[in-house]
């Protein structure tokens, strides 16, 4: 049963259109509904590669791209180089491993070279920029399979080797805004694209309350046969010389994730999603973990049977809160990990909500006291709401005309004709969920103990469903999630199944079958070895277990 809630967690679907060929060392990005897959080396000719294939997520059709009439040519061909996106609205490509003559027309006889330049590709008019760099002190060395983030208006690259297969051991930053190198500082760790990651959180790893505003963190894992983890974190952008905070020891979890090979790095959420290649002389298999920024504790990812065939590469979209891993369901994925090999003919999509990884609301910070001294001000009222309970509450039209749609085109009209002594609107829920209700309206969020009581939040999910309040969804579907307890959830999981909130009704199925599961397991141990019934509940009490 549990293999089969980890299959609605996932689709597996084949691609079409001008399919990428299988690749080495291609870099795999997502902007809004696209995928990009730039560069690589060709598996069957072994031919380097600067073509740039585009996948419309919404259809899953690929296409080659072909730049715009006189616009500048693709960057030279290269594999193990880095991709990053900035600000939505540019890939930012550099270094990697390429020929060092570039021209195509003499690639196929020309030694390899590492690479050292910056292309942009601009995403509204999908077309190559070179931007001029002034020289600098800090320009980087050449290198291939290093790390890189761009955080802000900063792209860092850190680690990397050389074309004699040394590390170097030396963070970069480059100035998007200004175009030069500004920072350049040596490190003491080997980092590089085969066994680490690097990724910028906006918010304080584990329980540090410290300004970690451009934290740099890195993610290793080494020696696979008796896997080390390493999480390390640092502010180059304030700190000189650079030091390393290290968080390895703070990491828990009942499972810890195995050495990953090509290891890939997504941030959602306050959490980390960490996927690779797991391999040992008896199992290869493609993994995904999930490490929670605040507590630092891993879980596995567990994507059921989809995981069968050969999967390669993940890539995030963060906007649909979805992992998409590509790869090749009829393929060995051995073989293909020998070949270092990444094929393009389907996709399986993770929805990450399912397993509590998403994206949860903001909140803007004085709307709470502002809404709620304004609902409870009688004098700011033009009507009445009256609840089945025949409670009446005095409101502002202009104010629920502002947040609730329905209301100002179907409700308004008709009780602007009506005498103001006279408009009453007669809701069709009790008092507690209608003051909730009115709540949220008056404040755009969820903030009293009131609106957070499960029945509370399960019938404001249901009128944001009736009503089409997007906002009033996301923030009741994410108060769902953080109260799913086992007394809970048989309420949250009829209420996602009214609301066609799959990922919350999986998650809460997931915690119905597995409290089921241990209360099953409390009762054989108790055949076994008998127990008074006291003392088992407080041992094995399932009521507050959380997944």
């Amino acid at each position: 049963m549990q293999s089969s809630i980890s299959d609605l967690t996932t689709e597996t679907r084949s691609t079409r259109g001008s399919v990428p060929p299988p690749l080495v060392g291609a870099s795999m990005t997502i902007v809004g509904d696209a995928m990009y897959v730039f560069g690589g080396r060709l598996v069957a000719s072994r031919q380097m590669t600067n073509h740039l294939y585009i996948l419309n997520l919404t259809t899953l059709v690929w296409e080659r791209h072909i730049g715009p009439p006189g616009s500048a040519p693709p960057p030279p061909s290269r594999y193990f180089h880095s991709t990053n996106v900035y600000r939505d609205s540019f890939l930012v490509v550099f270094g990697g491993m390429g020929p060092a003559f570039s021209s195509s027309a003499t690639q196929e006889q020309g030694d390899l070279c590492a690479l050292d330049d910056i292309c942009l590709f601009d995403l509204s008019s999908l077309s190559w920029h070179y931007p001029h760099i002034s020289p600098s002190l800090y320009t980087p060395q050449a290198r291939y399979a290093h790390l890189a983030e761009c955080f802000d208006d900063k792209f860092l690259v850190i680690g990397g080797q050389d074309m004699a297969n040394q590390y170097i051991n030396e963070i970069n930053v480059y100035d998007l805004k200004v175009g030069a190198w500004v920072q350049g500082e040596s490190v003491d760790q080997h980092y590089g694209a085969y066994r680490a990651v690097a990724f910028c959180p906006r918010r304080p790893l584990g329980n540090n309350h410290d300004d970690d505003t451009g934290t740099l963190c890195i993610y290793s894992n080494y020696n696979f046969t008796n896997v080390t983890r390493s999480l390390l974190s640092c502010r180059p952008l304030h700190d000189r010389p650079v030091t390393f905070k290290d968080h390895s020891n703070a990491m828990s979890g009942t499972v810890l994730p195995p050495g990953l090979r090509f290891p890939s790095s997504h941030i959602l959420g306050h959490h980390l999603i960490l996927t690779g290649t797991f391999l040992t002389p008896t199992h290869c298999a493609f993994h995904i973990w999930a490490m929670n920024l605040s507590t630092l504790a891993w879980m596995r990812i567990d994507t059921g049977s989809s995981s069968s065939g050969s999967w390669n590469r993940s890539v995030l979209d963060s906007r649909q809160q979805k992992l998409y891993v590509v790869g090749n369901q009829a393929r060995n994925i051995l073989e293909d990990y020998n070949l270092r090999q990444i094929n393009f003919d389907h996709v399986a999509i993770v929805d990450l909500e399912a397993f509590g990884i998403y994206t949860p609301p903001h909140y803007a910070p004085n709307a709470q006291e502002l809404g709620l001294s304004m609902l409870n001000e009688p004098s700011l009222a033009d009507m009445h709401i009256m609840s089945t309970d025949r409670h009446s509450i005095p409101v502002n039209s202009a104010i629920l005309a502002q947040r609730w749609s329905y209301f100002a085109k179907r409700i308004m009209p008709d009780l602007q004709q009506q005498q103001q002594a006279r408009r009453i609107l007669q809701f069709t829920e009790p008092y507690t969920v209608t003051l909730a209700f009115l709540q949220y309206l008056y404040t755009d969020g969820l903030f009293t103990a009131q609106q957070h009581q499960p029945g509370v939040l399960a019938r404001l999910l249901i009128l944001a469903h009736m009503f089409d309040m997007p906002r009033l969804v996301q923030l009741t579907t994410h108060a769902l999630h953080q109260l799913l307890t086992v007394t809970t959830a048989s309420l949250v999981y009829e209420t996602a199944a009214l609301t066609c909130r799959t990922a919350l009704q999986i998650r809460a199925l997931r915690v119905m079958i597995n409290a089921r599961k241990m209360i099953q397991q409390v009762a054989s141990k108790h055949a076994a070895s008998p127990l008074p019934l006291d003392l088992m509940a407080q041992q094995q009490s399932p009521m507050a277990l959380r997944f």
